[in-house]
């Protein structure tokens, strides 16, 4: 120990040894500070991918449920449709069913009508028969008399007299029935094409009324499905910039601070060290290069 010379003329001194010790463990912090902001920025990007990940699923479960619902509403549209085409047909069947039936009554009624006219006659027949019995052979003696004789008959003349003016009533009585039969069947068949076209336009007016609804409800799904789709391709676009941008910046941070050339502007005016032009050295300084290097010609890695 005794034979080993120190030449103190040569070590630096105090001051130097301090303010050298100062800077290396200024690097050091700052070294330190910048791989805690490269962890950080790592954990945040991967905590963002994780929750862009899960709103995606998310979004794709509630579209799947959103068109699972659309057509199952679509098919309850359908069947409602035709529930209802079934309903119109059965109504019309069964107008046609009961107007068949008003015309299987008129004309019931018009043969009860005829039958009793009919009868009418044939007892007024009788009647007149009944009613002049004792006469008809003198009639037929007065006929072949007053017909051999190239005369007229009384009788006949008398009947006729008598005959005449009740046929022309009985013809005008049927004259005047059958009109009220044809006025009444033209009223009956004017109140039904009336009841008809009513009946028509209304279900017409439903039917449209119906289709444009549908038209509507159906526009309004395709502006609401088109500006979903449109707010998640925004929504999709707006965080994988994001990402890219960071990610570039993330990969300058991590060359920057596993080179060790340099520090970040923030970092060092925090620290109140000036920034230094980077020397062509893979390491930072230790304790042992300080000590050789002489006083001023010490660089900032």
């Amino acid at each position: 120990m005794a034979g080993i010379g120190i030449d103190h003329s040569k070590l630096p001194g105090v001051k130097e040894v301090c303010r050298d010790f100062a800077i290396l463990e200024d690097h050091t912090l700052a070294h330190n500070l910048q791989e805690q902001e490269i962890e950080h920025h790592l954990a945040t990007n991967v905590q963002r991918n994780r929750l862009v990940q899960h709103d995606l699923q998310m979004a794709k479960q509630l579209q799947e449920e959103e068109d699972k619902k659309a057509r199952a509403q679509i098919q309850k549209h359908q069947k409602d449709l035709e529930r209802q085409d079934c309903e119109i047909a059965q109504e019309i069947q069964v107008k046609l069913a009961f107007e068949a039936e008003e015309r299987r009554r008129q004309e019931e009624k018009d043969e009860d009508i005829a039958r009793l006219l009919q009868q009418k006659e044939l007892q007024e027949e009788k009647m007149r028969k009944k009613h002049y019995p004792e006469s008809q052979g003198h009639t037929c003696y007065e006929e072949s008399y007053y017909a051999e004789n190239g005369g007229t008959n009384l009788r006949g003349r008398k009947q006729a007299m008598y005959d005449g003016p009740r046929m022309e009533q009985e013809l005008s009585d049927a004259e005047i029935a059958r009109k009220l039969q044809e006025e009444e069947l033209l009223a009956n068949e004017a109140d039904q094409k009336a009841a008809q076209v009513a009946q028509d336009e209304e279900i017409a007016r439903l039917l449209m009324a119906e289709e444009k609804k549908a038209l509507r409800k159906e526009k309004e799904r395709e502006k609401s499905s088109y500006e979903k789709r449109r707010h998640d391709q925004d929504w999709k676009a707006t965080p994988r910039a994001q990402g890219q941008e960071k990610g570039t910046k993330l990969s300058d941070t991590e060359v920057t601070g596993l080179q060790g050339h340099s520090l970040s502007s923030m970092t060092l005016n925090t620290l109140g060290i000036t920034r230094a032009s980077p020397a062509p050295c893979a390491r930072s300084p230790n304790l042992s290069t300080l000590l050789k290097v002489p006083v001023g010609s010490t660089k900032l890695c």
